[in-house]
């Protein structure tokens, strides 16, 4: 009686390895099974999307410095005008596999390139259009930026700039119409005695 007594902790101690080991054997191949069949990585994000990540020059030529939340297999980028929505360009691929920052990888790359690219105007704003191959399957991703109007950096230029007769013009042309509409919409509301919701 003492003897069974005496063997019972250890038959309880090899009892819970045994299911120890059972729970371990059984957890390996069900984690590997669900590892399997996670899907890859979420969609890339475009990480410097609220920035200005495009600089443009003097002349209309631009340098575009996107940053992605991963790596991407390709990129392509296409050149529409923001107003009417036409196509400037085709289709570019960029090359290079991409610089590694802290934030994210870093895809440099100058317009034009090639002999081909059409001019683009220094003071007309464009929207870049960047396009990501889906990593498996489904649809590709597209991302856009503005490619701003070119504002000179240094002094004199910003003075000379400031003296441009056609910014003036074009600022006299904007106060001209506000003060218009502002003095129509006061006779329209004098006369008619109710308030127009297009007049602010």
């Amino acid at each position: 009686m003492a003897q069974k007594r005496r063997f019972r902790p250890i038959r309880r101690t090899v009892l819970l390895l045994a299911a120890l080991a059972l729970a371990a054997i059984v957890a390996m191949p069900a984690s590997g099974v669900a590892l399997a069949q996670s899907p890859p990585p979420s969609d890339i994000q475009l990480v410097n999307r609220d920035r200005q990540m495009v600089e443009r020059k003097k002349d209309g030529e631009f340098i575009a410095r996107p940053v992605f939340s991963r790596q991407v297999s390709a990129l392509y980028y296409s050149i529409r005008h923001p107003d009417t929505g036409e196509w400037i360009t085709n289709a570019y691929r960029v090359q290079g596999s991409g610089k590694k920052l802290s934030e994210g990888w870093e895809y440099t790359f100058e317009y034009p390139a090639l002999g081909e690219q059409p001019d683009l105007h220094p003071e007309q704003a464009f929207l870049l259009v960047l396009a990501v191959p889906p990593a498996a399957g489904g649809e590709r991703l597209v991302f856009h930026a503005l490619i701003p109007v070119h504002q000179p950096k240094g002094l004199w230029d910003r003075v000379l700039g400031a003296l441009d007769p056609d910014r003036w013009a074009r600022a006299a042309a904007a106060w001209v119409i506000q003060g218009v509409h502002g003095t129509l919409c006061g006779v329209v509301v004098g006369v008619t005695q109710t308030d127009i919701s297009e007049c602010g």
